[in-house]
């Protein structure tokens, strides 16, 4: 099982990125390993609206129609978004993880999971095996 994050999206989805060769690539390598993809329903949110936002309704109309059918999307309850709030508010100022953040790591840890396909540095050093 791997948890997919916004970062992995915006690099498979934009040919400047300067990750987007190594998303593709991991991203092909998920697909040959039939890997089961998971996301919350707050990475799908923030990753359509980032993509319409930057790239336009092509890209958006991309990711609705390519690759959110292939991933399981997580949706939260009140337990879990309380608890991504907590987690997000016990990082005072600026430059902690997201809300959004806090979700995956929470889905992370209910699910058991420990791949994560993702090129934002929020998490590394929390025991996953990153990809990408």
């Amino acid at each position: 099982m791997t948890y997919l994050d916004t970062s992995a999206f915006l690099a498979i989805l934009n040919p400047s990125d300067r990750n987007h060769q190594s998303a593709i690539t991991a991203w092909s390598e998920l697909g040959k390993r039939q890997d089961h993809l998971v996301i919350s329903n707050y990475v799908m949110i923030e990753a359509i609206v980032l993509l319409h936002a930057r790239f336009g309704t092509q890209a958006a109309e991309r990711y609705l129609g390519d690759i959110l059918p292939v991933v399981e999307v997580v949706w939260a309850d009140v337990k879990s978004h309380l608890a991504a709030v907590t987690a997000m508010l016990a990082h005072p100022g600026t430059g902690g993880p997201s809300l959004v953040d806090c979700m995956s790591f929470e889905v992370i840890r209910e699910r058991r999971i420990t791949d994560v396909f993702t090129y934002d540095r929020h998490f590394d050093g929390r025991g996953f095996d990153i990809i990408g």
